[in-house]
């Protein structure tokens, strides 16, 4: 097992190295209720020293052999249940940032293996309809993505700017926004204590365009990809670098997007992709 101090360092570490940060929460286990589960996840966000990128929510499930069957067996535990999982997910949703992007919800386990707690495969599905019902709306990015809101590729987007503080470290959130739906983000860091870098740097943790996958160096009229939002907001990662007074720029990428980020003048420099601000 691992601490909450432990939670608290490893999230920093892993942040001003350049990761993503995605926190797998667990709603209705042992010794919890429908209070501390919306205290602790409300702390999440308020505490600096959270703050993450990424959720995925799986409520407790109770399958064998497992300790927590034995407790469900002899009556010293009980999971939530559809009707309370929806209540609790949906309330969380309420409190999501915008800059934060709900990955899933529920465990993909197949219900013949699920001895208590829930079994629809839908329950995010539910979740929505619930707040929709209800007039209410999640600001998480996935529930704002052109692609999942069917939108048709549009020249209104605009740039927008989020900032917060995380781990000690400032967090600046680049989004193309238009109607409440976003297109593309970045998440540029500039660190609070860099471990693999100097202190002149800052820090691109995630470039992302939505929608369907276009071959690099492809462009389709009817797809979100390849249309010059990538680029413009690393243009503005790279203009707020220099706000901050960074004379670098890192990008931690993967090895297929190497190529993108060299036409932009970076160049490899240990984990990362770097370039020199002027």
């Amino acid at each position: 097992g691992h601490t909450v101090s432990d939670t608290i360092m490893a999230t920093q570490i892993a942040r001003d190295a350049g990761l993503k940060i995605c926190y797998h929460i667990m709603p209705g286990l042992p010794g919890s209720n429908y209070e501390r589960d919306m205290e602790s996840f409300k702390r999440m966000f308020t505490d600096e020293r959270f703050r993450p990128d990424m959720l995925k929510i799986y409520p407790t499930l109770v399958v064998k052999p497992s300790a927590l069957y034995e407790m469900w067996k002899q009556g010293r535990y009980r999971p939530l249940d559809e009707e309370e999982a929806v209540e609790l997910i949906a309330e969380m949703k309420e409190y999501v940032p915008e800059w934060v992007r709900i990955q899933r919800i529920e465990r993909d386990i197949p219900s013949n293996l699920i001895e208590a707690g829930i079994k629809k495969s839908n329950l995010r599905q539910v979740v929505q309809e619930k707040m929709r019902r209800e007039g209410k709306k999640c600001r998480c990015i996935r529930c704002r993505e052109v692609g999942h809101l069917g939108m048709e590729v549009g020249d209104d987007f605009i740039l927008r700017r989020r900032e917060y503080v995380a781990n000690g470290g400032r967090e600046i959130f680049l989004s193309f926004e238009s109607r409440d739906a976003i297109a593309a983000y970045c998440r540029l860091r500039i660190p609070y204590h860099p471990h693999f870098f100097d202190d002149d740097c800052a820090i691109v943790r995630e470039l992302k365009v939505h929608g369907p996958m276009v071959e690099i160096g492809k462009r389709k009229e009817e797809r979100w990809q390849h249309r010059g939002y990538g680029k413009m907001l690393m243009d503005e990662a790279e203009k707020q670098a220099r706000r901050f007074g960074k004379s670098r720029l890192l990008v931690l990428s993967g090895v297929g997007v190497r190529s993108y980020y060299r036409k932009m003048g970076y160049e490899k420099q240990g984990f990362y992709m770097a370039k020199v601000l002027d």
